[in-house]
């Protein structure tokens, strides 16, 4: 068995306060910090006086990007954007897109990309400098668990899929986790992350890649998220149930860090990039009928349902279900505007290397076709 994950971990209510400590325990000689926040209503909370105030000591140039699932365009508009900038580490606050443009660029800023096809061939080839700038990630969502994996997803609407810039150097240096940064989020987001953690953490329990710290990360995640989410829906300001499934999100994070996702996320691409259904929504409403389709495969399956609280997937299907509307959001294909016609362009682009030849059963365009009627 092999584990690595070399993220510094500070998680817990209060711990945004000690930002500037974390920082010292770099020891590197930072003076010039790019942050990267989401923007709007965030620069009135809280958490950002908190981090403008642990900031204070250095010379701080800040972006807004509030685009999500962003484009290899956009991410190629902002490379070309801070090529004067001069920095010594990245701080990105916000959901997954704002992480995954913070590692982005602290893998890709000293690379010199004259397009966005060359930008589109370095990461598809996975080549890139040896030079990484530090980066911090703090998230302001609970469900990518991108502050501790170290790769970043980049959509590629041109080719109709999405681009995963995968470089191992480029895992937080460290990674903050503080309830108060989730406390605004509505409640159709706060699902929808949630949701998203549960299928990194299922996803990393069942794949060819899993493993023991993995798979007890993923129980954990699971356990939390499942005891925490209805009541935090019924409590929103409730701090500690937020803290609850901020863990959730960073344990599934840790889990499929090293094990990648499988089928459920390789079909939520082009329900996302073609259909704009909201990440987390995509995994998870295939994610009973391939637990179904994986229950041959899958060691120790009671574990997985009693981390659910379920006696079979029918239980988790309708606990995911129930979930889903609660967080005002439908559970069959056609609530997005999808049609039966639409399915052949969805296979197309359903089979992601690395994620769907990761699922423990080897999954066909029919199986999957089949998957796609029965959440039709």
């Amino acid at each position: 068995m092999e584990f690595f994950n070399p993220v510094h971990i500070v998680a817990g209510q209060g711990t945004l306060c000690a930002l500037d400590k974390s920082i010292k325990k770099l020891q590197l000689q930072i003076n010039k910090i790019l942050l990267i926040t989401r923007g709007g209503d965030f620069q009135l909370s809280a958490g950002y006086k908190q981090i403008r105030a642990a900031l204070n000591e250095y010379e701080v140039h800040e972006i807004v990007f509030g685009v999500s699932n962003p484009d290899i365009s956009e991410l190629f508009q902002l490379l070309k954007e801070l090529e004067s900038v001069d920095f010594d580490l990245v701080i990105a606050v916000g959901g997954g897109s704002v992480l995954d443009m913070g590692k982005s660029i602290a893998t890709l800023h000293k690379m010199e990309l004259a397009d966005v096809a060359m930008l589109r061939e370095c990461i598809g080839k996975g080549s890139y400098t040896e030079a990484v700038i530090p980066w911090f990630g703090i998230p302001t969502t609970s469900g990518t668990g991108s502050e501790v994996t170290p790769w970043a997803t980049i959509w590629d609407k041109e080719s109709g899929g999405k681009l995963s810039l995968n470089n191992p150097k480029n895992f937080a240096r460290i990674a903050v986790v503080d309830p108060i940064l989730t406390r605004a989020l509505p409640v159709g987001l706060t699902v929808s992350s949630a949701l998203d953690a549960v299928c990194h953490a299922t996803e990393a329990y069942w794949a060819k890649r899993t493993n023991e710290v993995s798979q007890t990360f993923a129980l954990a995640a699971i356990r939390r998220i499942r005891e925490s989410l209805e009541l935090l829906l019924q409590n929103p300001e409730d701090l500690s149930l937020r803290e609850d499934i901020g863990k959730g999100s960073l344990y599934a994070g840790i889990a499929f860090s090293n094990t990648k996702t499988t089928i459920c996320h390789s079909l939520s691409y082009p329900l996302t990039s073609q259909f704009g259904i909201p990440h987390g929504i995509a995994a998870a409403l295939s994610l009973a009928a391939f637990m179904k389709l994986n229950e041959v495969e899958i060691k120790n399956k009671q574990e997985l349902l009693t981390a659910f609280n379920c006696e079979n997937v029918a239980e988790v299907e309708k606990w995911i279900q129930r979930m889903m509307q609660l967080g005002g959001y439908g559970h069959q294909l056609q609530n997005y505007g999808i049609e039966l016609k639409d399915f052949p362009q969805i296979l197309h682009h359903a089979f992601t290397k690395g994620r769907a030849d990761n699922n423990p059963v080897v999954v066909t365009k029919d199986a999957v076709l089949t998957v796609l009627k029965n959440i039709y």
